[in-house]
């Protein structure tokens, strides 16, 4: 619960790097004023939470790499260790094959690994991600931020059979959550990859979610301290 009181703080924070250690954009993108996805980027941009490939260039057709999804998921859903103990720290080489201590990243994929996203050891952080491993990352990482009801339905895909036996219950879970939706045809598209626009799309639905079930802070009233009337005592006589 307390995770879900913080993440509005900790969306607020600049996300220095999710899409690439680029260019901080805080002029509006020039590239996206035809987008479908303009609205969801220019949201997420004036909360800091994405960045640009430069300052006034989102590029919203280009690949989104691992490196990128995985900081995207793990800083907006405000993943860290705070509430992990460990016998000994985790170093992101001692966890994974091809991510390097000093990569900019490599804090992000530790919070990841640790809080339970499946991210395997020789996961490539330059490879472009599909469309079925960023979004069954995403549901993991949204889950995290608290327990959230769930109707119980099945809804069928026609491209079901395109999709990972070990995904099919995030995606399911994602359209229920209406994190990700169905095409006209009913498709999927498990294998297509995923552009830096479809993610800035996913984010923000997950974003709006989760500040949608959060419990609202209810503040206890301070009780009042008796007043010290001892002094005036004493001089009554």
């Amino acid at each position: 619960m307390m995770k879900k009181k913080m993440i509005s703080a900790v969306l607020a924070m600049a996300l220095m790097v999710p899409f690439a250690g680029q260019a901080l954009a805080s002029a509006p993108f020039t590239d996206i004023s035809s987008h479908a996805a303009k609205t969801q980027i220019e949201s997420l941009q004036s909360q800091g939470i994405i960045n640009g490939v430069t300052a006034s260039e989102f590029r919203p057709a280009d690949s989104l790499t691992a490196a990128q999804g995985v900081t995207l998921i793990a800083r907006s859903m405000n993943l860290s260790l705070a509430a992990i103990s460990f016998i000994e720290a985790p170093t992101a080489s001692g966890w994974f094959k091809n991510v390097s201590d000093d990569a900019w990243y490599a804090n992000d994929f530790i919070n990841a690994k640790a809080n339970g996203l499946d991210l395997a050891e020789d996961i490539d952080p330059k490879a472009p991600m599909t469309r079925e491993q960023f979004v069954h990352l995403l549901v993991q990482g949204l889950e995290k931020t608290g327990n959230y009801p769930l109707i119980k339905m099945y809804i069928n895909i026609t491209d079901e059979a395109d999709i990972t036996t070990e995904y099919q219950g995030t995606i399911q879970r994602a359209l229920l959550y209406k994190l990700a939706e169905l095409d006209q045809d009913g498709n999927f598209d498990p294998q297509a990859v995923v552009t830096r626009a479809d993610a800035a799309v996913l984010v923000y639905n997950a974003v709006k979610f989760v500040e949608a079930h959060q419990e609202p802070v209810i503040e206890e009233p301070v009780a009042e301290e008796p007043a010290d009337d001892s002094a005036a005592a004493v001089e009554i006589k």
